[in-house]
């Protein structure tokens, strides 16, 4: 028999194949656990390397001193990933690299002072780490200054990190809705810009470290990633028209906005398969049809839509989703639980001839809420004038934490 090597031998010219360079585009991001040096992050020979070099070893010094992420691994690997995912979108503006690897120093000193002084989340805590924060920007400045002054570098770049980093920084007084609308709602185009980058960066990286939270929280983690790429797209729209995401190779911020997009959209996969497992297999086709017709029937993924208590088709499922994880983001606990509540006896009494446990109801509200969102992400990523409606910046209404 004659062994055909047609297939291997063909491997090379395939690396260079007009095919191979769309999937380059097109892959997937993947995060790293490895650790690289300043020089591998930044070029060397950049006039602002001195200065990456520095916030690069104060943002590693005081990440030694927090607990590890979640999914075990070691805190300083976030700020890494961060400035490579701005490095492989071909990003080599220095205020972007360099906010990216301090975007999270300063809410981290804070958390920091927060964990060493036992400061309560009420009122006075509030209070204390709001003024704190401000002196940890103030203490952050000078030294900034006094590093450029010493290495003899254009002291204007200071003022824009510390613009940048200062959107990019949850105050404590600020629900998460809030900390991403000043993004957008930022008096200066370039640094919301960066900001931006950076943002889509930081959020693709951390919903590829969900993997130690359970379902629910799996898709409360990617509905805060829905609301910052709704948000986004519809900036984008506005500043660059519905013709965004036509043209290649694409820009930097549209490249972060297609990957934190498939980032998420891989995570909402996931939690369908995860909740499958649940025995939610025999109703999956009733759960994806019912989406059908809220979405094609009623339109309803084009605005946020409310809960109808006394609808008897699966459709009601799909209608309170965003209201009921916006409870959550904005800690009304009450509103929350009865909307769970209201979805379990609604499943309990349709799939009565199931016989379903509470673990396998659950596991189909998970399922729904996963593909849904999973969908609406991918309307966001391929239909051109497509976000969803009172989602996003320009409809936030500031709410003040108790």
């Amino acid at each position: 028999m004659i062994k055909d090597n047609s297939f291997t031998h063909n491997m090379p010219t395939r690396k260079t194949s007009r095919e191979y360079k769309a999937y380059q585009v097109l892959q997937h991001w993947k995060r790293t656990k490895k650790k690289y040096s300043a020089e591998s992050l930044f070029n060397k020979k950049n006039t602002y390397f001195p200065l990456f070099q520095y916030l690069y070893q104060i943002t590693k010094e005081l990440y030694f001193q927090i607990p590890k992420r979640k999914n075990g691994e070691k805190a300083f690997v976030h700020p890494i990933n961060i400035v490579l995912a701005l490095k492989e979108a071909k990003i080599t503006d220095e205020v972007s690299l360099c906010g990216g690897i301090i975007h999270d120093y300063v809410e981290e000193k804070v958390d920091l002072y927060k964990r060493e002084n036992k400061i309560k989340i009420d009122k006075k805590g509030i209070k204390e780490l709001d003024d704190y924060e401000v002196v940890v920007f103030e203490e952050l400045e000078k030294k900034l200054n006094k590093i450029c002054i010493k290495l003899k570098i254009d002291k204007i770049i200071v003022n824009k990190l510390i613009n940048v980093t200062k959107l990019l920084t949850r105050h404590k007084r600020d629900y998460y809705f809030q900390s991403i609308s000043n993004i957008f709602t930022f008096s200066q185009d370039k640094i919301t810009h960066r900001a931006l980058l950076i943002k889509l960066s930081d959020r693709m990286h951390n919903i590829l470290c969900i993997e130690c939270f359970n379902e629910e929280e799996r898709i409360y983690q990617c509905f805060k990633n829905l609301f910052l790429l709704n948000s986004a797209k519809k900036y984008m729209i506005e500043k660059y028209g519905k013709e965004v995401f036509t043209k290649t190779p694409y820009p930097p911020l549209e490249l972060l906005y297609k990957r934190c997009c498939k980032a998420t959209y891989d995570a909402f996969l996931r939690i369908c398969h995860l909740s499958s497992k649940k025995g939610v297999r025999n109703v999956k086709s009733i759960l994806q049809l019912a989406f059908k017709k809220f979405a094609l029937e009623q339109n309803g993924t084009r605005s946020v839509t409310s809960l109808v208590k006394k609808e008897p088709h699966p459709v009601r499922l799909f209608r309170g989703i965003i209201h009921k994880y916006d409870a959550r983001l904005f800690h009304n606990w009450k509103k929350f639980d009865l909307d769970k509540e209201s979805e379990k006896k609604y499943c309990m009494n349709f799939f009565a001839d199931f016989n379903f446990s509470e673990k396998k109801i659950q596991g189909i509200i998970d399922y729904k809420d996963a593909y849904a969102l999973k969908e609406v992400v991918a309307y966001l990523l391929y239909v051109p004038d497509y976000f969803i409606t009172g989602f996003e910046y320009s409809t936030f209404k500031k709410l003040k934490k108790v």
